[in-house]
């Protein structure tokens, strides 16, 4: 009995290492709505991606999934990729061949490619790709924004835990760079303009001035932090967007005091704000601020303008004024947020900028030609619960277009659509659970 009790354990060792190594990963549904993070709406203004995190590891993968709206304009599923678990973001090329995301527990990037034609698009990864995605570029810990600079040869990807900035070589497809940020990237944006990129922070109230150049011999990262002046003492900028125009930036202050953006903070000298900024001579310039309440989670920006060319005809003259509202004529003069009129079609510029409150469960519509509070979309009367957090819009005309909402908390995706020159602004088109 004494040798039989050391046999049993080296069996039952044995089985347990055998089932183990047998055990099944746990794969999500095709059209899976878990823990989205991000949203992309193609140029055909018909097919669109969304990324679904798996943060909350409910499965072994997270996924990249393709839908597409029919012609009755529902969205319609087309296919879905496995990707990493966690999913942070993605971005797409601009000739919308690629597309690249991180994965902040693997500690990477991987990059699927994007193929077919306006309509029937297709995602897959390169060929030769073994088991269910491929071999992850490794970076520094929790890679999550990226951008791509200006000839998209460099992928520009932060880094939460620790504030990293890892440059990757797109056609090389490793990291020839890295640099040292603030901690808490929340968002990194390319400015066109100054060839600079800039990155939001939640843990200080700078934002971060990047030059990354390619020289003779070298590729070269150099940062500024730039502090924001605010009217209150503060931190935590959850997002940053361009304006319609390119001149200006928009950041979402959530300034509370907290990090966890479902949780009420302290009310002592708090000021979550939509901050305008403008980018002169390597320094932000505050032009507006706009005081707000609550928690303030991701934002999202949709650029509008009128037509005024000689040879729209009278409806749309009509749909114009309608557009404009009560507010200043359709001319060259300086608009409210600081940038001007006279682009596209001759007609004045402005963007609805689009903000979540998770905790109100509200997104609040702003109107930056007036820097006051527009319109809001509330959950509070919904039948399911809805804390929104990310957004995403993209505007396909003078006036319309579309805005994504994730529920990140509740695993929901709102669409709706934008129609300036309508009564309802922002229409319900569809719901994905």
């Amino acid at each position: 009995m004494k040798r039989l009790f050391p046999l049993l354990l080296v069996f039952f060792v044995l089985f347990s290492a055998s089932c183990d190594s047998e055990s099944k990963l746990i794969y999500p549904p095709e059209t899976l709505v878990n823990r989205v993070t991000d949203f992309y709406l193609f140029n055909d203004g018909r097919t669109f991606l969304y990324l679904s995190s798996n943060m909350n590891r409910k499965y072994d993968f997270g996924e990249l999934v393709l839908m597409r709206f029919d012609d009755e304009g529902d969205p319609v599923f087309q296919e879905s990729l496995l990707v990493p678990s966690i999913s942070g973001k993605m971005t797409v090329s601009s000739d919308e061949k690629s597309v690249f995301i991180t994965t902040r527990d693997k500690n990477g990037v991987v990059k699927a490619k994007i193929s077919g034609k306006p309509g029937s698009y297709k995602i897959q990864y390169e060929e030769g790709t073994k088991g269910d995605y491929p071999e992850i570029l490794k970076t520094k810990k929790e890679p999550y924004a990226l951008t791509l600079n200006a000839d998209e040869s460099k992928l520009l990807v932060t880094h939460v835990l620790n504030g990293e900035l890892s440059v990757i070589d797109t056609q090389k497809w490793e990291v020839i760079k890295t640099a040292k940020l603030k901690y808490g990237v929340t968002e990194i944006l390319y400015d066109a303009n100054s060839d600079y990129f800039l990155a939001s922070h939640k843990s200080s109230g700078n934002i971060s001035l990047i030059e990354a150049k390619e020289t003779l011999d070298d590729f070269v990262v150099a940062v500024k932090e730039i502090p924001i002046d605010l009217p209150t003492k503060g931190y935590d900028v959850r997002s940053m967007k361009h304006s319609g125009d390119g001149k200006l930036f928009y950041a979402a202050f959530q300034n509370t005091g907290s990090e966890d953006p479902y949780t009420n903070a302290s009310e002592e000298d708090t000021a979550p704000q939509i901050v305008t900024l403008k980018l002169e001579n390597n320094s932000l310039e505050t032009v507006n601020t706009l005081a707000l309440s609550g928690n303030l989670g991701e934002m999202a920006v949709f650029a509008y303008s009128t037509e005024t060319s000689d040879d729209s005809d009278n409806s749309d003259d009509a749909d114009d004024s309608d557009v404009l509202d009560d507010s200043e004529d359709a001319d060259d003069s300086d608009t409210a947020d600081g940038s001007t009129s006279g682009t596209k079609a001759g007609g004045r510029i402005g963007d609805l900028i689009f903000v979540s409150v998770p905790n109100d469960e509200k997104v609040i519509m702003i109107d930056s030609a007036r820097n006051s509070i527009r319109d809001e979309i509330s959950y509070k009367d919904d039948e399911k619960d809805c804390k929104p957090y990310q957004l995403y819009a993209k505007n396909l005309g003078n006036t319309s277009g579309y805005l994504f909402v994730s529920c990140f908390q509740n695993d929901r995706v709102y669409i709706y659509k934008i129609d300036l020159a309508s009564e309802q602004i922002v229409e319900k088109i569809g719901v994905l659970e």
